[in-house]
């Protein structure tokens, strides 16, 4: 048989064993018994614990009728009815008390810096997050006016990617120079 043919017959027969569902055996047991067992944990997944929920986001529509209640912004966000929001409250749910991360720390921060209101960070964060939710484009203007620009500045820090980000930039720049 000429060579060709015969590798064109054992690719023909890998490629039907594939196919087929049935596992060919290409282990040598003897090389495979000799083998040092080596433990490389860097290899095996690692489990991740659940997330640990620390807000709850009620949300609702123009008619006050409950859109959902979420525990991120990004569920909000990802919310097949999120264009139908015109209001979300938000509220500290996790265990203990509320201890920022960084990122809410850098918003709280940054919206300090903006002027906001020395005191409560946490009641401050809360404001931020609420503001990187959706706000009714009918009252657009008075509800950020309402947050201020220290809070907008903050929830542009804390979420710069946010589905209203773009609203949330345009209103501010009206603002400042305003």
């Amino acid at each position: 048989m000429r060579r060709r043919s015969v590798l064109q017959l054992g690719v023909a027969a890998f490629a039907l064993a594939g196919c087929s569902g049935t596992n060919v055996d290409t282990s040598q047991p003897a090389a495979l018994d000799m083998a040092p067992v080596v433990a490389n944990d860097d290899k095996i997944p690692r489990e991740r614990p659940e997330p640990l929920i620390r807000y709850q986001f009620t949300c609702t529509g123009a008619d006050g009728s409950l859109i959902g209640k979420f525990s991120s912004l990004e569920e909000v966000w990802a919310s097949t009815r999120y264009m139908h929001v015109t209001d979300c409250q938000v509220q500290y749910v996790g265990s203990g008390p509320h201890m920022l991360t960084p990122e809410e720390t850098a918003a709280v921060n940054a919206a300090l810096a903006a002027g906001a209101a020395p005191g409560d960070a946490s009641a401050l964060c809360l404001r931020i997050i609420k503001a990187c939710t959706r706000t009714d484009p009918r009252t657009l203007a008075a509800s950020l006016a309402a947050y201020g620009v220290p809070v907008v500045k903050g929830a542009l820090t804390l979420a710069p990617l946010a589905p209203q980000a773009a609203v949330l930039t345009r209103w501010l720049k009206t603002a400042v120079s305003g």
